[in-house]
């Protein structure tokens, strides 16, 4: 969209719009351009979904985690969700061994109190996470993970500090079977205004989350919204899972250096950033 320089009518209200104090874009009926005033602009619109074959028809499983934060080498997990497409789940609550700040509290409702008293021993629900993921990837099955950087570099960081086999050492690979949806919708829509989290992209693609910032409700919302993506674009779809991975990749690696031209911290490594167990603060 672009300010336009002449008058116009608006395509929405049908009032003048002034030079200069409008929006103009092209209509996606006819090229032809049109106005709008700015309070008219319509919200964003994904492609209807169609009937095609691709990666979203196979079995596919999701996984998402709550922490203490967002510091990869510092922060804890606190809560797992592992789920499939054929229904199968699991759910895990640990005790970090950390207190949980307010802040983290705040946006999952877990609190140190509910962790100690009903969380699992972290070496070993961190353990039996990391096998699950990694049958998963041996059985040759994708793994949904929105923003994967995050989780996985998380995960493979807390497998570190507990001195056990990494995801990678026990499933024998990771790539190519990760399919992240944060990363996908930012190529496949890269100038669409507005937030990109789980819950603003999942209502782009009309999927219903049931509870944000629960494992367990992001990672039914995870799969639901890979699927919706690739239902909406076939040519994405279609790609093999190899092509699909090595896409991300290098999106990711586009997204970082856009951030870091604009001087913010960005690792372009993706689906695994740089790993480190380090002691908590204090």
């Amino acid at each position: 969209m672009a300010v336009n320089r002449y008058p116009g009518q608006c395509h929405v209200c049908e009032q003048r719009v002034p030079a200069g104090e409008g929006t103009r874009a092209r209509s996606d009926s006819d090229d032809r351009w049109i106005v709008y005033h700015q309070h008219c602009i319509p919200a964003p619109r994904a492609p209807e979904p169609g009937d095609h074959d691709g990666w979203h028809r196979r079995p596919l499983a999701a996984f998402d985690v709550e922490s203490t934060g967002v510091r990869h080498s510092v922060d804890r997990i606190v809560s797992a969700s592992v789920r499939d497409t054929a229904g199968q789940s699991m759910e895990l609550l640990i005790d970090p061994g950390v207190e949980i700040p307010a802040g983290a509290t705040a946006t999952h409702g877990i609190t140190t109190e509910q962790a100690r008293a009903s969380g699992r021993q972290p070496a070993e629900a961190l353990g039996e996470l990391a096998d699950t993921l990694a049958a998963y990837l041996r059985a040759g099955t994708p793994i949904v993970i929105y923003n994967a950087v995050y989780d996985l570099t998380l995960l493979e960081s807390e497998l570190l500090r507990h001195g056990l086999p990494s995801l990678l050492a026990r499933a024998g690979r990771i790539e190519p079977l990760i399919i992240d949806p944060l990363v996908l919708d930012r190529h496949v829509d890269r100038y669409r205004k507005g937030g990109r989290t789980l819950e603003v992209v999942c209502a782009h693609y009309g999927v219903t989350h049931p509870g944000p910032h629960r494992a367990d409700a992001d990672t039914q919302a995870c799969l639901d919204l890979a699927i919706a993506i690739a239902r909406r674009y076939p040519e994405v779809a279609r790609m093999n899972l190899a092509d699909l991975f090595a896409r991300q990749a290098a999106a990711h690696a586009e997204q970082a250096a856009y951030w870091a031209s604009r001087g913010r911290d960005a690792d372009p490594a993706w689906p695994v950033g740089a790993i480190a167990a380090e002691v908590w603060p204090g």
